[in-house]
């Protein structure tokens, strides 16, 4: 995100404002929201295909246990919510 901010102002020349810093930080969440929900959604999709937590994992590019936990996690939520 950095970057992508670093970019903005470069093309302008100009930092930028307070708003539109503000702005871009809320732009930022919902795309990470968004991109969460579609993460989960595609690791149950895999689930559903009969991928395993390690195979999950390893697409992830973290470990089995940590694969499990985040969904769960969210499922809860999820279920919270």
């Amino acid at each position: 995100m950095r970057d992508a901010l670093a970019a903005v102002a470069g093309e302008h020349g100009m930092p930028l404002t307070q708003a539109e810093a503000l702005e871009m930080l809320a732009l930022s969440e919902v795309v990470t929201r968004k991109a969460g929900y579609g993460r989960q959604s595609m690791v149950r999709a895999a689930r559903d295909a009969g991928a395993s937590w390690t195979q999950i994992g390893a697409a992830l590019g973290t470990t089995k246990q940590s694969a499990w936990e985040a969904y769960n996690r969210w499922a809860e939520e999820q279920a919270r919510a």
